[in-house]
C-alpha cells in the first residue's frame, strides 16, 4: 500500500500529529541551521576624524593690588581695570565682548586680635583680586593679542594668572555627527567585507552596533608633555564605531 493511501486510511486525529510533527521537524532543522550560522560572526571597528576650527574663545584676563589702605588699593584696581579695557579695545574688541570678573579681598589680619597685630607688618594686608573676561568668536584676534601681555604689563597692570592663555571652544558637534557616524559605519563595513573575504566567507547583516563617545582633542601636539585641547584653536573630533556583521 503506497504511503498516501496509509495516511487516508488513517484517523483523522493521527494526520494532524504526524503533519505536526513533520513541521516541527522542519522548523528544528531550519533553526538549526540559523543558529550554525548566527555563530559565524565578526566584530570590526570603523574609525572616523574630522578637523575643525574652533568658534569661541573665553579668555580670563586676572590681576592683583596689595596694600595697607583699603581705598588706596581699590583705587589701584580701578585703575587696572580701565587700563586693560582700554587696551582690548584699541586691539580691536568691543565693549560687549569685555566684562569684569569679580573683585575679592583679602585681610591678611582677618581674625587677629589687636595684640596679634602688633609688630606685623600691614603694608601688605590687604589684598584686591580681579581681571577682566573676553569672550569673543574672533578666535584668531584672541590668540594674537594674548601674545601681547607684555604691552599691558609695561603699563603697570600686574596680570597674575594669563599663563593659562585662552580657552578656545568649538561649538559645532551636533553639525557634524551624523556625517561622521556615516564615514565611520562605511569604513567599519569595509573592514568587514575585507574579514569575510580573507575567511572565504559572505558579509551578512548587522548583529549589533555601538557608537563610541565623541572625543575632540588638539589637532597638533602642543608640547612635549601636554595635549591641551582647550587652548588649541585646531581641534580634531574623533569617533569609532563598533559593528558586528554576521558572516554567509
Amino acid at each position: 500500500m503506497k504511503i498516501s493511501e496509509k495516511i487516508k486510511n488513517m484517523p483523522t486525529i493521527w494526520v494532524i500529529i504526524l503533519a505536526f510533527g513533520v513541521a516541527l521537524g522542519g522548523f528544528f532543522i531550519g533553526d538549526g541551521v540559523y543558529r550554525s550560522m548566527a555563530r559565524r560572526t565578526v566584530t570590526v571597528k570603523g574609525l572616523a576624524e574630522m578637523d575643525v576650527v574652533a568658534d569661541t574663545a573665553v579668555w580670563n584676563i586676572k590681576f592683583n593690588r596689595v596694600g595697607g589702605d583699603l581705598t588706596a588699593v581699590q583705587s589701584a584696581i580701578d585703575d587696572d581695570i580701565q587700563k586693560t579695557r582700554a587696551f582690548l579695545v584699541e586691539n580691536g574688541f568691543n565693549n560687549g565682548e569685555i566684562q569684569n570678573l569679580r573683585v575679592t579681598v583679602r585681610d591678611k589680619f582677618a581674625g587677629y586680635s589687636d595684640a596679634q597685630r602688633q609688630g606685623e607688618d600691614a603694608g601688605d594686608r590687604y589684598v584686591i583680586e580681579t581681571g577682566v573676561m573676553v569672550r569673543s568668536n574672533s578666535v584668531n584676534l584672541v590668540d594674537s593679542v594674548s601674545r601681547k601681555m607684555g604691552d599691558l604689563v609695561r603699563q603697570g597692570v600686574t596680570v597674575t594668572e594669563d599663563y593659562a592663555g585662552p580657552v578656545y571652544v568649538f561649538n559645532g558637534l551636533n553639525d557634524i555627527k551624523i556625517k561622521m557616524i556615516e564615514a565611520a559605519t562605511k569604513n567599519a563595513t569595509a573592514a568587514g567585507e575585507q574579514f569575510a573575504k580573507d575567511a572565504n566567507a559572505k558579509l551578512g547583516k548587522i548583529q549589533s552596533a555601538n557608537q563610541g563617545l565623541f572625543t575632540v582633542s588638539a589637532r597638533d601636539q602642543m608640547d612635549a608633555w601636554s595635549d591641551n585641547e582647550k587652548q588649541s584653536i585646531n581641534k580634531r573630533v574623533r569617533v569609532v564605531s563598533t559593528i558586528t556583521f554576521y558572516l554567509k
